[in-house]
């Protein structure tokens, strides 16, 4: 009876169900580590304390319209798979550095982790399960249950019954394979011409943080004056903080190397709307934008990085791009071959793009919410994982006029943010910093717990000779006795 009521949690999904991974999401089984997780998180933050048992509820009631997220990854002798999910979903205080690796036993199997801290819910999610826009769905969903439990019906069931029906009709295809173009020497030939590997790109390297620390910052912006900066430059929004991102690195870590390598910033573009699709698992390309060269000025870097954008953005740029990535997984001997074996093959490609660009450049638009709760949050920030090659991700999104530039950081050189938020605020930006570092004690406060630590060292080195003592006095009056 128990295990009937739970299988009835998440209506759309019975335990006949099961499905393998998309072309995307197949890489990061195998590649992922407490280094490499693999995981991003998305924020909302309230102008009011988020209420614990409110938002446990309002995951659950997430759920069981967002099916794609109910399910579990599972092993299999060839390729990963999902099976449903009907554990209960953990909801707990923020505990941990932003972005850690998943042990998938310890979210109860799920591939996400809710967590709260005063204002803010977070959301991470493990990239095999969705992307960022999938994320934002849920996120969105997520929000609109936690408000109406709290307030009865601030947003309208059936604007919420909408989103479930059109995340239930698509919410597991694989966009990459439906939308994969015709397979014959033509095709081949255009592919292998038009979709190559940049050269090798200079990588940004600093000492490492231990474990899994993650350093994160958060430039909180006005979204008008930034778009006005960009406007005055004849560029987008996106190709003025690429653009400035490329600077950035090119007037600080890129001068103290050899520079004989490009600068080469990897793109992640959404590509739902190129393509009609509707998936909640991961449909998205990328494209780099490569920059070198000596004496170059930030009109020149923003010039080639406008052109290159313009020139990748085209529907037939990603059908060659997703062709080239599924045409390999399609070849019948490639389905047979044992898991280990796909995954040792899969690191090693993963090893060789690494080495092709410098650092990740995420944008994922413009954030909106019903006009009934839209003025009950403040903001929203995203974060994205290091990894061992690629210590420094950045990251944009916008809510109203906040527009968040993120910052994840592997290692303790933050030169690069230091110089890209100084430029924003020299053209008359006012710039709001958050981060998870603290800063370096003084020279006083390192001396007085040292001293401390000496006196705790001696009291306890006495405590134990006394016990010493005090056993032997013992032992020889019973000996006495």
């Amino acid at each position: 009876m128990v295990k009937d009521a739970r299988r009835r949690a998440h209506n759309y999904l019975d335990e006949t169900y099961w499905d393998g991974l998309d072309n995307a999401a197949k890489l990061f089984p195998a590649i992922s580590n407490t280094r490499s997780s693999n995981v991003f998180r998305m924020t909302a933050v309230l102008f009011e304390e988020v209420r614990p048992d409110i938002l446990k509820q309002a995951v659950e009631r997430a759920l069981e319209v967002m099916p794609a997220f109910a399910v579990k990854l599972h092993t299999g002798l060839f390729w990963y798979y999902f099976e449903p999910n009907y554990e209960k979903p953990t909801v707990r205080e923020d505990y941990r550095y932003p972005c850690t690796h998943f042990l998938r036993y310890y979210e109860n199997g799920y591939l996400f982790r809710v967590t709260y801290y005063h204002r803010r819910i977070n959301l991470e999610v493990f990239h095999a399960l969705t992307d960022g826009m999938g994320a934002t769905s849920f996120l969105h969903c997520l929000l609109y249950y936690y408000f109406n439990l709290m307030d009865g019906d601030a947003v309208p069931e059936d604007v919420i019954r909408r989103i479930a029906d059109t995340s239930s009709v698509e919410f597991d295809e694989d966009s990459f394979v439906r939308n994969t173009v015709r397979d014959d020497e033509q095709s081949r030939q255009s592919i292998s011409a038009q979709v190559s590997e940049p050269p090798e790109a200079y990588h940004i390297n600093g000492y490492k943080y231990d474990g899994d620390r993650l350093g994160a910052l958060m430039a909180i912006l006005p979204t008008d004056k930034l778009l006005a900066l960009a406007h005055e430059k004849g560029v987008t929004l996106s190709e003025y903080m690429c653009g400035l991102l490329i600077w950035s690195i090119y007037n600080t870590t890129y001068r103290r190397s050899k520079r004989s390598k490009p600068i080469v910033i990897s793109v992640p573009v959404n590509l739902r709307g190129l393509f009609g699709s509707n998936t909640m698992r991961n449909f998205f390309g990328h494209l780099s934008i490569a920059v070198s060269g000596e004496g170059l000025t930030f009109d020149d870097v923003l010039k080639t990085t406008a052109e290159q954008l313009k020139n990748c953005l085209t529907k037939g740029y990603f059908e060659r791009q997703i062709a080239a990535h599924v045409r390999i997984e399609q070849i019948p001997i490639v389905r047979f071959v044992p898991i280990w074996l796909k995954n040792l093959i899969l690191r090693q490609q993963y090893m060789r793009t690494q080495r092709t660009y410098t650092c990740t450049f995420s944008n994922v638009g413009r954030m909106q919410l019903p006009e009934a709760i839209a003025d009950r949050v403040e903001r929203f920030e995203l974060l994205l994982s290091g990894s061992q090659t690629h210590p420094k991700k950045v990251s944009l999104i916008s809510y109203r006029n906040n527009l968040v530039l993120g910052f994840a950081s592997t290692i303790d050189d933050n030169s690069i943010e230091r110089f890209m938020i100084s430029f924003l605020v020299s053209e008359g930006l006012d710039v709001t910093i958050s981060s998870n570092e603290t800063p370096a004690p003084s020279r006083s406060s390192k001396e007085e717990p040292s001293r401390l630590s000496k006196e705790k060292a001696k009291a306890e080195k006495a405590e134990r000779k006394a016990i010493k003592k005090a056993a032997k006095r013992e032992k020889k009056e019973r000996e006495r006795q």
